[in-house]
């Protein structure tokens, strides 16, 4: 009996009870870390390790599923000597209609050593930078963006903007999320800001009135079937048609006049007692009137 309830006997009784509560700890931990995952508007974080322009891929039959993870493997090739594998079931998102052409592609990856555990496909911006959706904490050199992203900055952001800031808080006060964080891909951060342009698949968060940034209220999520449409840029002349058709077309009419107003519209209604009721919206000299079917924007006229 004195054999069996030795110190070591005690020792390995202590070691096996140490090892429990270890492995306790650590799984209720990480409960806690998943449970707190969220971002702005409740979306999920995801850390950037690896920003980088796709030149060509193995497979070009490579795709996500409707659930949003690799449907097969691929290695996207970044350069001569680097690759980067994408297994079957790896989770991501592809935000680049070109790909898998050959340079118009950037992916972003959430990495676990050489491994990845998420990815993301989005156009190339010019001169080796890449356009993200906008800034919504700066917090110890990382920025997280609106739609969870976090990816680094760099000390000072070049504004591009024609108004003048005094500071952060005034910039997101004025701007909300209306604009647009660009990434150096050899600087390997955010490197400046471009306002009043948000890229096609940001999320639509803004600034409540009278909010401080950094309050729990100070953004508004958008609704679960928010699409962002494309960007109307009013100083396009000629090109300005095309625009308004892929913003508006076959959106409600509130949707529509909204996103004419952001684009500098100024927008009143005319006829409404008509059956083939119109919204005309006016931008001297041009001008551009909504036609629409029980609330549904069919068809748009420039002049």
């Amino acid at each position: 009996m004195r054999q069996i309830f030795s110190v070591r006997f005690f020792a390995a009784v202590g070691g096996v009870v140490a090892l429990f509560f270890l492995l306790t700890t650590i799984f209720a931990t990480r409960e806690v870390i998943e449970g707190g995952d969220d971002g702005p508007g409740g979306v999920e974080l995801h850390r950037i390790d690896l920003v980088e322009e796709v030149q060509s891929v193995t497979n070009p039959q490579f795709a996500l599923t409707i659930d949003g993870v690799a449907a097969n493997d691929t290695d996207l090739v970044i350069d001569r000597s680097r690759t980067l594998r994408i297994v079957e079931d790896t989770p991501g998102v592809d935000h680049c209609p070109r790909f898998p052409a050959a340079g118009a592609c950037a992916v972003l990856a959430d990495l676990l050593g050489e491994a990845v555990v998420w990815f993301a496909l989005v156009p190339n911006g010019a001169n080796r930078t890449v356009d993200l959706p906008a800034i919504d904490t700066l917090d110890d050199g990382l920025a997280t963006l609106v739609n969870g992203w976090q990816v680094p900055f760099a000390p000072v952001l070049d504004r591009r903007c024609a108004d003048e800031y005094t500071s952060y808080r005034e910039f997101r006060d004025v701007l909300g999320d209306d604009f647009t964080s660009v990434f150096g891909i050899d600087e390997r951060r955010l490197v400046a800001v471009e306002c009043n342009v948000r890229v096609d698949y940001a999320p639509v968060v803004t600034v409540a009135e009278g909010a401080e940034i950094g309050d729990p209220d100070a953004t508004i999520p958008p609704p679960p079937d928010t699409v962002p449409g494309a960007t109307i840029d009013v100083r396009a002349g000629a090109e300005l048609e095309p625009a308004v058709e892929d913003a508006v077309v076959g959106r409600d009419l509130p949707d529509a006049t909204g996103r004419l107003e952001e684009a500098g519209w100024s927008v009143r209604t005319d006829d409404l007692d008509d059956p083939d009721e119109t919204f005309t919206a006016d931008l001297r000299p041009d001008r551009v009137t909504l036609r629409h079917r029980d609330g549904v924007v069919v068809s748009v006229t420039i002049g």
